[in-house]
């Protein structure tokens, strides 16, 4: 765990409260901070002779990978995330490509939170490169929002040599929205009341939620805009898209009130403790494409250990298990179906999904192994190559404790036994990676992708940099 922020408060603004300190009491003050370019902007702030030049994240030109992050100088050539690399070098010769550092960028990420912390306990670690701030009823002592932000944008840029782009707003949507029309690099403030006229000449996909299906069944009524958007029924929007619906009704007028919850809580003893995620999510993409089981589940059983160290590190069992494949779809695109009608992954390039849930939960790393084998076994097979493998941890709760086995039934013996193994092989594990990094041990389950994968000190290189954890 990072260490604990300053409780010094920062050097406040010269004009305390301002603007601000005029507002009615209780008078939501949120700030929303992306940083730009989040990966590229790691690079150059890890390697500040990368600045000013174009830079392409997600590996080398001759591989078959997608851009995940480019500077806005490559963006000037057209270089996006999402593009093929051989696509971005091809127009933008000159491009500089990384494959991307996943352990700087969480360093960075928590460096950025503990300066976050220090204008406010109540700060929420939203993506790997987005966070909420919640300024309620700070105007006296820190001054007014948008100078607060100004000051935040100083400090990261100093600090951890990460430019922010900032929206100040009453809740997270509307903060979320104006931050979206400043970037690169600014700060935009809707101010409070103002909202629905901020709103209504914005385009309809500007709204959270709304993406490209949404947007295009909206356009099929001529509703183009947040305004347009508006003047549609509550009743209307629920019988369209349910409960979904519903929340755009409130984002059109400007409403959001879900509150910002704190990343990090501190306990009565002063003691930062994370607040537990709803889920624990691993993947991997296989370049090129994987034909061998055998492959297949050694990653499967890496991805595993991760997410059990995960569970581990933050306190926590998981009741359910979910294990996904997405296999290659090699037919012709005019015989391709855009959707199975009954979701359950059939088509080729679908994912297939299996589930289990756990009896009490758990954290070992054998027997959430042990499933997701069984799991992935389960699975019907294809005669085609495996692109993705990844497992999902959800229902998440706090671990009680460890209770040994003293006195158990005799058929479950050499169960019992071999979890009291397990459960002592994962605390000496924990401790010896936590000295030496992830990568001083590797489990003979994961051995086979050490012919295929490279190996650091943090483990295997998968193919996308933030997986890399």
């Amino acid at each position: 765990m990072p260490p604990p922020p300053d409780p010094a408060p920062p050097p406040s603004p010269p004009s305390r409260g301002g603007r601000d300190a005029r507002l009615p009491a209780g008078t939501r003050r949120v700030l929303h901070l992306d940083v730009d370019a989040f990966l590229a902007s790691v690079e150059c702030a890890v390697h500040p002779e990368l600045a000013g030049k174009p830079l392409v994240i997600g590996g080398l030109p001759t591989e078959r990978n997608l851009v995940m992050s480019s500077s806005y100088e490559a963006r000037a050539y057209g270089v996006r995330p999402g593009l093929l690399l051989a696509e971005a070098k091809r127009r933008c010769p000159h491009a500089i490509f990384r494959r991307g550092d996943a352990q700087a960028a969480n360093r960075l990420r928590d460096e950025l939170t503990w300066i976050l912390m220090r204008y406010s306990p109540r700060v929420e670690v939203a993506s790997i490169d987005d966070f909420f701030v919640d300024l309620t009823g700070t105007a006296r002592l820190l001054g007014p929002a948008f100078q607060v932000a100004e000051e935040i944008r100083r400090v990261a840029r100093e600090e951890v040599r990460l430019p922010l782009t900032i929206g100040v707003a009453t809740n997270p949507t509307m903060a979320r929205i104006a931050g979206k029309l400043a970037k690169p690099g600014g700060i935009a403030e809707v101010l409070p009341g103002c909202e629905e006229a901020f709103l209504t000449d914005l385009p309809v996909e500007h709204l959270p939620g709304v993406g490209h299906a949404t947007r295009a069944l909206l356009e099929r009524f001529r509703v183009r805009t947040v305004g347009h958007l508006r003047a549609v029924s509550r009743e209307v929007l629920f019988a369209s898209f349910g409960r979904g619906g519903l929340a755009l009704y409130e984002r059109a007028r400007g409403v959001d009130p879900e509150p910002v919850e704190p990343t990090w809580i501190a306990r009565a003893d002063g003691v930062l403790e994370r607040r537990a995620p709803r889920s624990i999510r691993r993947d991997s993409t296989f370049e090129p494409e994987e034909a061998d089981r055998a492959q297949v589940e050694a990653m499967l059983a890496y991805l595993v250990e991760r997410a059990a160290h995960k569970l581990r590190t933050l306190g926590l069992t998981a009741a359910t298990i979910e294990v996904h494949v997405r296999y290659v779809d090699s037919r012709p695109p005019s015989l391709r179906r855009a959707r199975e009608a009954d979701r359950t992954g059939r088509g080729t390039g679908e994912p297939r999904r299996a589930r289990r849930t756990l009896e009490g939960g758990s954290d070992s790393t054998d027997e959430l192994w042990r499933v997701a084998r069984e799991l992935y076994r389960s699975l019907p097979r294809r005669r085609a190559l495996t692109k993705r493998v990844g497992l999902e941890l959800s229902k998440l709760q706090r671990r009680d404790g460890w209770q040994r086995h003293l006195f158990s039934d005799p058929a479950d013996e050499h169960a019992d036994a071999r979890a009291d193994r397990q459960r002592r092989l994962d605390e000496v594990l924990d401790d010896l990676r936590a000295r030496h990094g992830f990568g001083g041990l590797l489990r003979g389950s994961s051995l086979p992708l050490a012919a295929t994968h490279e190996w650091g000190e943090d483990g295997f290189r998968l193919r996308t940099p933030s997986l890399n954890q």
